[in-house]
């Protein structure tokens, strides 16, 4: 009995390593798979991390049980390396706000502020104290261009906060913005925003074919030279409160349940979808660019997967990687491994340094890099 038990339990472990192993560099094929077509594999760059870590625990029971049994994980990893090295940065240098002028130093903010209503349903009492810490942040480092996304506006400035005007205070006079949602009842428009101390020589907003969302380009007159940015906001999971109450409430056939499951899996496989589209037109915009270029977004993606890659590609640098440390996480709801946030720079430039700002302003976290010329 105890014989067939020990042999019942070998090979259970092992075609549960094989099975992860499996998954695992399915998950790894993301960079080549289009999510339009191949969106059901795209649910599995979600679970990337946790598929690598179950590898890992494996490598290490058979290390004790069985040794060659390691190979299982051992070959996966290593086939699936160049989506293990984008999950996190092991670099020790720590963010200094002071920029050493004497080599000029680009420093790039991006964040998604969540319209600047902080984290929650504040009241407009509750989002002024929250409105200055942001503006505080913001000042404290002095960045040469902040991007944001989800960026509200009253077209009305009287009728709520002008933000325009708060960050021309803090010595941000050049802009653009591009106003793709709205709501005419309350004179209100959001979108994506690029602020500049330098002058901005050229502005375009390019709309997705897939969404009312776009890309906005500023060409901003730097040193001696002139640095395309990029900014946007791909598609969301658009997940609402009442989409995971739905689970809660089920009948005694678990239909409401079934229904729930459904409407949940047709938002990720759109937003799966739409992203892998809305990835190949900016790929389109960033390599007709003949100047140097950066690209600060939130991709509501992981690395790994299809819409990262596409964007990075094989010349871009993602600063996180370059300077980072740990998983970086920038989004504060759902999974503690979603970095979504990214500044990516093109050729000719070098990260100087990186860093994903504390704080619980927005249900996102602000990343800001400097970056030098080569």
């Amino acid at each position: 009995m105890a014989f067939s038990f020990r042999t019942f339990s070998k090979r259970f472990f092992i075609i549960s390593n094989v099975v992860t192993a499996l998954a695992f560099l399915l998950a790894c094929l993301q960079p080549w798979l289009h999510p339009e077509t191949f969106w059901l594999i795209s649910f599995l760059s979600l679970t990337l991390p946790y598929l690598l870590l179950m590898l890992l625990g494996f490598l290490v029971f058979w290390f004790f049980f069985k040794i060659r049994y390691t190979l299982i994980s051992i070959i996966a990893l290593l086939i699936g390396w160049k989506q293990v090295n984008v999950l996190a940065g092991f670099n020790s240098e720590s963010f200094s706000k002071k920029i050493n002028k004497e080599v000029p130093t680009l420093r790039v903010l991006s964040w998604n502020v969540r319209a600047m209503k902080g984290i929650g349903n504040l009241s407009e009492k509750e989002m002024k104290p929250n409105l200055a810490k942001i503006f505080a942040m913001i000042k404290s480092y002095r960045s040469d261009v902040v991007c944001f996304q989800e960026f509200g506006i009253f077209d009305y400035p009287h009728a709520g906060f002008d933000h325009i005007q708060s960050m021309k205070k803090l010595g941000y006079p050049y802009y653009v913005l591009s106003k793709d949602y709205s709501r005419v009842a309350w004179k209100y428009t959001s979108g994506v925003a690029i602020f500049s101390k330098h002058p901005i020589v050229f502005k375009k907003r390019v709309q997705f074919s897939s969404s009312p969302e776009s890309v906005l380009m500023a060409d901003i007159a730097w040193e001696s030279d002139t640095v395309r940015v990029f900014t946007s906001h791909l598609q969301s999971f658009k997940l609402l409160n009442e989409d995971f109450a739905e689970f809660e409430t089920t009948d005694r056939h678990g239909k409401k349940l079934v229904e729930a499951s459904s409407n949940l899996f047709s938002k990720m496989k759109r937003a799966f979808r739409n992203r892998g589209v809305q990835a190949d037109q900016i790929r389109e915009l960033m390599d007709s660019c003949q100047r140097p270029a950066i690209f600060c977004g939130d991709l509501n993606d992981v690395p790994g997967s299809y819409t990262y890659w596409k964007l990075r590609g094989d010349t871009w640098q993602d600063a996180f990687l370059k300077k980072g440390f740990g998983i970086g996480r920038t989004y504060m709801s759902l999974a503690p491994t979603l970095r979504i946030d990214y500044v990516l720079a093109g050729p000719g430039w070098e990260v100087e340094q990186f860093a994903t700002i504390p704080g619980g302003l927005s249900d996102h976290l602000p990343v800001v890099a400097d970056l030098v010329q080569h």
